[in-house]
């Protein structure tokens, strides 16, 4: 019984070398991925824990630092409305005088903490700002106006916060008045960042609704954070949480101690879980160094006990897809797979015999294949074609008129047929001689195939009859190309046969354009054409005077 290769052998993936190979990398692989879970898994929980004391930490810090800020700022006003040099500046007659507000502006100037000052009265009418953002503040004076003695406000005029000090300072002449401070809110986010736990944390003030207030960066942070969230795992602990536009990220919050603000640290997850990520990234490379050598290791022994079989297995395949021009070595052993290895082989060279046998008549049918192609092609081309004069016949001429009327229906342009017939032509065939006859047709036929245009069709129609099939070209344009092949012709002079005299000849064109009907449009150039062999010859008629005469009238109004 012949020996028949099964088809699963023929499938690389279900080869001896590649099971045995297979099954050592999933084994390798499975023991490297639980080893690698456990390990990342305790890597995370530690590092959680050591977030959990180092974020609140951080908040902590940084609300300290925040608040010592504040509370200098507070010192300073309250130490620059005691100043007494500034009290000597006041006229105390309510009009913010020049010389205050210019010891304010110098005072503001040399100021840590303070962008801008302003004095309200008693009634907290705002009388004078001064200071960097002067132009700001005086925009904004109505909620300014509401701080009146108020020592540490935030006000939030038009979505703008400015976080203002105040205290009492004599403006009117009562002694009545307060000085108010406007913080420089642009440092509250370096002060901020000064307290970042770990690179790439962004922290930042929250009001109760987790708006962000102050950030660090200014726009780093996307309001609202889930504060309420923040707060509920308790103030050392952080949260991982994903944000608005679901980036993935680890987070703290805690009160600040003033207002209802709280200060937030938010940490994106790859930065703040660094180590686990390289943790991650260590036991990959080590577990495929791992599962790469155990492969090659598996691979280099299964290959030299399988080597014999996939080479006929592959030799198999080859000759399953057409390909004959291959050997087998053969092997230097006598068993099983020696003498399978011998047969094949033998097996092979009958093939190619074979093979070699049938290119050849292959090649032989190719041939006259081609032959007989090259022969339809002409046998095509010579029934569409006038033998005597190469125009394309009655025939085609038909063929082409039902394409151009059903394209003209589709695209609604205009379609003109010119019928052309050479005058006495019988009487020169009888005095010359029909061969003169038959060069003179094919000479009028190169004359009109100079004049045409290239998209209109030009066919011999029987005898010494001839049509111009004229798309896109209505009654007026039909009519001069007919006039343009009268001239033409009636102007050439031609040296036929062995007469050696010039010869002249005209021609009558009845010129049609297409109107919905097919037997009137070939009856309206015929009966054009007849009243113009009527006419004397030489001349064109069209199926319609007064339509041509209008169209050319309207074309040359001046005329």
């Amino acid at each position: 019984m012949p020996l028949k290769a099964s088809p699963r052998s023929q499938q690389p993936l279900n080869s001896l070398a590649t099971k045995l190979i297979l099954f050592v990398f999933l084994s390798t692989f499975a023991t490297a991925l639980v080893v690698s879970g456990i390990s990342i898994q305790s890597t995370h929980t530690y590092l959680s824990q050591q977030i959990g004391q180092q974020y609140p930490a951080a908040l902590a810090r940084a609300g300290e630092v925040l608040l010592e800020w504040l509370v200098a700022g507070q010192e300073e006003l309250t130490s620059l409305a005691s100043n007494s040099a500034l009290h000597r500046a006041s006229p105390r007659d309510g009009a913010g005088a020049s010389p205050l507000a210019t010891r304010l502006a110098s005072e503001q100037r040399r100021s840590k903490h303070f962008d801008a000052f302003a004095l309200l009265g008693g009634d907290a009418s705002v009388r004078r700002v001064v200071g960097e953002t002067a132009d700001f503040v005086v925009g904004r004076r109505a909620p300014l106006m509401r701080v009146n003695r108020t020592v540490l406000r935030m006000l939030s005029p038009d979505s703008v916060r400015l976080l203002v000090a105040a205290t009492p300072f004599p403006v009117d002449p009562d002694g009545s008045g307060t000085l108010v401070g406007v913080f420089k809110a642009s440092r509250i986010p370096s002060l901020l960042a000064q307290e970042r736990p770990v690179a790439g944390a962004e922290m930042a003030i929250l009001d109760a609704g987790g708006n962000v207030i102050f950030g660090s960066p200014a726009d780093g942070l996307a309001s609202p954070l889930p504060l309420a969230r923040l707060l509920a795992v308790g103030p050392d602990q952080a949260l991982e949480y994903a944000t608005a536009s679901s980036v993935q990220v680890v987070g703290a919050a805690r009160p600040l101690g003033i207002f209802d603000w709280h200060v937030a640290v938010e940490v994106p997850f790859e930065v703040a879980f660094a180590p686990v990520l390289s943790a991650l990234m260590r036991v990959f490379v080590i577990d495929l160094c791992i599962i790469l050598l155990f492969s090659y290791l598996a691979y280099r022994i299964t290959l030299a006990g399988v080597r014999p079989i996939e080479a006929l297995s592959e030799a198999a395949r080859r000759i399953a897809q057409g390909q004959f021009d291959l050997s087998i070595p053969d092997p230097s052993t006598n068993d099983e797979i020696g003498l399978l290895t011998r047969t094949f082989n033998d097996m092979m060279r009958k093939l190619r015999g074979y093979q070699m046998e049938i290119e050849t008549t292959n090649r032989s049918l190719l041939e006259r294949n081609a032959e007989l192609q090259r022969a339809n092609e002409v046998l095509n081309q010579l029934s569409i074609t006038d033998g005597l004069t190469k125009l394309h016949n009655h025939r085609f001429f038909q063929d082409e008129l039902t394409r151009e009327i059903k394209r003209v229906n589709r695209a609604n342009t205009p379609l003109s047929m010119l019928l052309i017939d050479l005058d006495d032509f019988k009487g020169l065939n009888d005095r010359l001689g029909h061969p003169a006859g038959d060069e003179l047709l094919t000479r009028i036929a190169r004359t009109m195939e100079g004049v045409v245009r290239s998209s209109d069709l030009l066919a011999r129609y029987g005898g010494e009859e001839f049509v111009v099939l004229a798309s896109d070209t209505d009654m007026v344009g039909a009519y001069r190309l007919a006039e343009k092949l009268c001239t033409t012709i009636a102007e050439q002079s031609l040296i036929l046969g062995d007469s050696m005299r010039p010869t002249r000849i005209t021609v009558s064109i009845g010129v049609a354009e297409f109107r919905g009907n097919r037997h009137k449009f070939f009856s309206a150039a015929d009966q054009a054409l007849y009243r113009a062999k009527a006419s004397g010859k030489n001349c064109v008629m069209v199926d319609d005077e007064t339509a041509l005469r209008s169209a050319l009238e309207s074309a040359n109004p001046d005329a």
